[in-house]
């Protein structure tokens, strides 16, 4: 027979499962939480953002902003050393900002700039953080290439982590605690981390929801630990080597990857002169693409998804200063 204390943290769980996920708990869950409420592991606030950092939540649930759970562990654990990979041309217009924050979570960058002609570079230099850069000019587009050009950089600087960014993306603001404490404390022993990347749109708030073309989660981020020797990147089938992955296709863990609750601000199709472009530049190098709709959602989204939707950031999870 179950206690009343049993009973009262019954229907705590309960009441938080339906709450922010919708559903009764399942068994595992009510269970596993049950556990750590019973024995003082957790209180009633880290129970909720437990559940909050679930990718069930995660995927439906854009604006949430996480908080640490166990923040007094935090203060007792040192940062892990993660080193950012940027393969970037002509980003003058998001650079500063990717570059302010990332330095916030990494603690060094590479980058491998090709051919701006721009104030790119400019700004990448002004960084400290930013430890190597490589020019390139005149080169035929290659992705796989400067992949592993980029991995032999970022590997000199003995990382714990690497983690691959683009230019025209943004970690949300305040994301240092909530990294730190996902690869050191929720799950230590993972060696690949996926991302939650929200689409910004028109307004410095703004995220577009309904895309079926855009995948919403990619794994950017991995553990050099217990990694093989020959990390590299392969060749693809686009022209190119267009569309290789942020990660080694020989990272270990690839294919079951944790989901972390960073989240990355991105700027890519921000407005419809960048749609435009990217839709040119796609087609100019792959013109008989069929794997990506032609690239026709970036310049006709509603052809594949109907009226636009979107949703808003709260205050302090967005850049309120992007122009």
């Amino acid at each position: 027979m179950n206690s009343n204390l049993d009973i009262d943290y019954k229907k705590i769980i309960f009441d938080y499962y339906i709450k922010l996920l919708k559903r009764d708990p399942d068994e595992y869950g009510m269970n596993h939480f049950l556990s750590l409420l019973k024995n003082k592991i957790i209180d009633e606030k880290q129970l909720s953002e437990l559940i909050k950092s679930s990718l069930e939540f995660l995927q439906y649930d854009y604006t949430n902003i996480p908080l640490p759970i166990y923040p007094e562990k935090l203060k007792n654990i040192p940062d892990p050393k993660i080193v950012a990979m940027y393969r970037i041309k002509n980003e003058e217009r998001w650079i500063e900002k990717s570059l302010e924050a990332a330095s916030e979570i990494c603690q060094q960058i590479v980058v491998l700039d090709d051919g701006s002609t721009d104030d790119t570079l400019k700004i990448c230099k002004s960084f400290s953080s930013v430890v190597d850069i490589y020019e390139q000019n005149n080169l035929p587009f290659d992705d796989t290439r400067d992949k592993n050009t980029l991995l032999k950089m970022g590997l000199k600087c003995k990382p714990d982590f690497m983690m691959t960014l683009d230019g025209d993306e943004i970690i949300m603001p305040n994301m240092k605690d909530i990294l730190k404490e996902d690869l050191t404390i929720l799950h230590p022993h993972a060696n690949v981390f996926q991302i939650q990347f929200l689409d910004m749109r028109e307004k410095p708030n703004q995220i577009r929801i309904n895309d079926p073309t855009y995948q919403r989660f990619f794994k950017v981020l991995y553990k050099l630990k217990n990694q093989p020797n020959n990390l590299h990147f392969k060749e693809m089938s686009f022209p190119g080597n267009a569309h290789s992955p942020s990660i080694p296709q020989n990272v270990i863990g690839q294919k079951s990857p944790v989901t972390s609750r960073l989240k990355v601000l991105h700027y890519g199709t921000y407005d419809e002169e960048l749609r435009l472009k990217k839709y040119e530049d796609y087609n100019k190098l792959d013109p008989n693409n069929v794997d990506f709709f032609g690239y026709e959602h970036l310049i006709n989204p509603e052809k594949f998804c109907g009226p636009l939707q979107f949703t808003y950031l709260p205050d302090g999870a967005y850049i309120q200063d992007i122009k």
